[in-house]
């Protein structure tokens, strides 16, 4: 049996990246209806957007209090349900993924980078598992299940359950991350799992 994965920002050890809004704003222009859903600082929506952001999106990790002081640059981050690429992550991983989305690149304090749009969503295909999902008494998923048959040949997607938020991969995905010894991510089984646990942490 297959197992799937959840990949989460290890906020414990390593920032969290931000886009630079004010770029975008000078990319679009003012925001108005037709064009909010281009807004990838503030939309999460599985959306193309290489015809409208076509020159790389500025990036940063900013260190927001004391906490973070030793925190570090990761080669990849999670942020709502995509994924920011150090040069050495997409050098890994876009064989791997790539089929499953889109990349824009990006620069940041240490140089080039991307941003991977993961565009597969598991309700396209009917995949969540609805009978054996459940949510705790705070109206959050404390059990996700999809039916992994329907997945076969995707390695990352998404689920509108969640609102797109969290970003789930099959097994090879890991090993490619583990065997590249790619920081910035916690990665667990337990797929309704949102927040980072240092002990299990990948380095």
């Amino acid at each position: 049996m297959k197992v799937l994965y959840t990949l989460i920002h290890d906020t414990n050890k390593y920032l969290r990246p931000a886009f630079d809004s004010s770029q975008i704003i000078e990319v679009l222009g003012e925001t108005t209806h037709e064009n909010i859903k281009y807004r990838i600082d503030i939309r999460v929506a599985p959306i193309s957007f290489k015809r409208v952001i076509e020159t790389p999106l500025r990036m940063s990790f900013p260190k927001d209090g004391k906490e973070q002081k030793s925190c570090d640059i990761p080669d990849v981050a999670v942020m709502q349900g995509r994924l920011f690429l150090s040069a050495k992550a997409y050098g890994v991983l876009s064989p791997v993924i790539g089929q499953d989305g889109e990349f824009l690149p990006a620069t940041y304090e240490l140089g080039e980078g991307y941003i991977f749009i993961p565009m597969r969503v598991a309700d396209d295909v009917d995949a969540v598992d609805t009978e054996h999902c459940t949510k705790n008494d705070w109206g959050y998923f404390s059990h996700l299940s999809f039916h992994e048959a329907r997945l076969e040949g995707w390695s990352v997607f998404r689920t509108k359950l969640n609102g797109y938020q969290s970003l789930y991969c099959q097994d090879y995905v890991k090993k490619a991350i583990e065997d590249a010894r790619l920081s910035g991510l916690y990665i667990t089984s337990d797929l309704a799992n949102i927040y980072p646990e240092e002990q299990a942490t990948q380095n």
